[in-house]
């Protein structure tokens, strides 16, 4: 009588009971505790988060800042100062701020977050025009006053430029050369007071005095003294 064996060709599978361990050890304790102290440790050192927005100017006297709170923690404290004085935000949106600077100066911005971690931060506005003309290279010779006027933020206002003589007597520019420039005045008197204004209006007054040009062109050392000499 034949015998007959038959083998599984099925491979046995051995439960490893060391891999479902370690599997279920990282699942539900190393796992939940890198994350959970992951969040306590962001939730206690997260700080602020802020966006300021410097826009252009179209006339050199104002220009509006946006400034975006980009926290996604709540706020305890928001305080932005212009130069020490407090800012006047108008809200236009769900975190966003808007407002109108008319000077030069700092922006200062302080935030707090409900976890007390602070930031402090500063923005520099410099694109506005308080300052005006300023004149450079004048002098005064046969009887023509020249001088150059310089405005390198919103420009010089070439219309304003006059002069005032001491009786009262009102001037224009006998020659003013915008792509340089070069201004001059006629100077029959002692003394001429200048006016110009740049383009936001700020005005540069000045008086020139034809006796202190003289006495400031004596060569040092002459004494101011004139006349032939024994």
């Amino acid at each position: 009588m034949n015998r007959h064996t038959y083998r599984s060709t099925r491979p046995y599978k051995y439960k490893n009971t060391f891999d479902s361990d370690i599997v279920q050890l990282l699942l539900f304790y190393i796992l939940p505790f890198i994350m959970i102290n992951g969040l306590i440790f962001f939730l206690v050192t997260t700080k602020p988060k802020y966006e300021v927005v410097i826009e252009g100017t179209n006339d050199y006297r104002t220009t509006d800042v946006t400034f975006t709170i980009k926290s996604i923690m709540p706020l305890k404290e928001v305080t932005i100062k212009m130069d020490s004085e407090p800012v006047d935000l108008v809200k236009v949106g769900r975190k966003t701020y808007r407002t109108t600077i008319d000077h030069n100066g700092s922006l200062e911005i302080y935030m707090v977050n409900f976890n007390r971690m602070a930031v402090l931060g500063y923005e520099h506005i410099d694109i506005l025009d308080n300052e005006p003309p300023t004149i450079e290279d004048y002098i005064s010779e046969d009887g023509i006053l020249s001088f150059t006027i310089v405005d390198t933020q919103s420009g010089v206002d070439f219309s304003s430029i006059s002069a005032t003589t001491p009786t009262g007597e009102y001037l224009l520019p006998l020659t003013a050369d915008k792509a340089s420039g070069r201004v001059s005045f006629q100077m029959n008197s002692d003394s001429l007071t200048v006016t110009a204004k740049d383009m936001s209006g700020n005005e540069f007054l000045t008086t020139f005095s034809l006796n202190e040009k003289e006495a400031s062109d004596v060569p040092s050392g002459a004494g101011g003294q004139t006349g032939d000499t024994a």
